[in-house]
């Protein structure tokens, strides 16, 4: 008789991902100051809303990058969802006209790239990869947020 094998326990934590999602057809919007900045306003405002631990994120030209937490109860798959159509839409409802520029209301891809972060190490060289990745990139820092224009 074979000995019997205990299944291991679920984990019942948080687990952190390393997120990073594409405009549509990589198209580099963000290289653009007012989409950028617009982006670095609502992205933090969409993540406090909906309660995402991300300790750290960047806006790039093409794409964002993020290290969030993941929970039983939000599942990557469902911060996705929510980063990129809150974003989305806040972003289109501040740029109108750009809806047509990007393939009829789609600013993100399809899809995204996660990746696990299952040791310290791979935290803080994540967290450098991403806070390196503008000048790794040959890009300037983001331009100090300016005032909000008016509607």
């Amino acid at each position: 008789m074979s000995p019997m094998r205990r299944a291991l326990p679920a984990q019942d934590g948080p687990t952190l991902q390393h997120l990073n999602f594409h405009t549509w057809q990589r198209r580099p919007v963000f290289e653009h100051d007012p989409y950028d900045q617009m982006m670095r306003r609502c992205l933090p405002a969409v993540l406090a809303g909906r309660g995402i631990v991300c300790p750290v994120w960047e806006v790039m030209p093409t794409h964002l990058h993020l290290i969030v937490a993941t929970f039983a109860d939000l599942p990557c798959s469902t911060i996705v969802k929510h980063v990129k159509g809150d974003t989305a839409r806040a972003f289109f409802a501040a740029f109108p006209a750009l809806r047509v520029d990007l393939g009829g209301s789609h600013l993100w891809q399809k899809g995204c790239y996660a990746a696990s972060i299952t040791s310290h190490r791979q935290y803080l060289s994540t967290e450098h990869y991403i806070r390196a990745n503008r000048a790794n990139a040959g890009l300037l820092p983001p331009a100090p947020l300016g005032p909000v224009a008016e509607a």
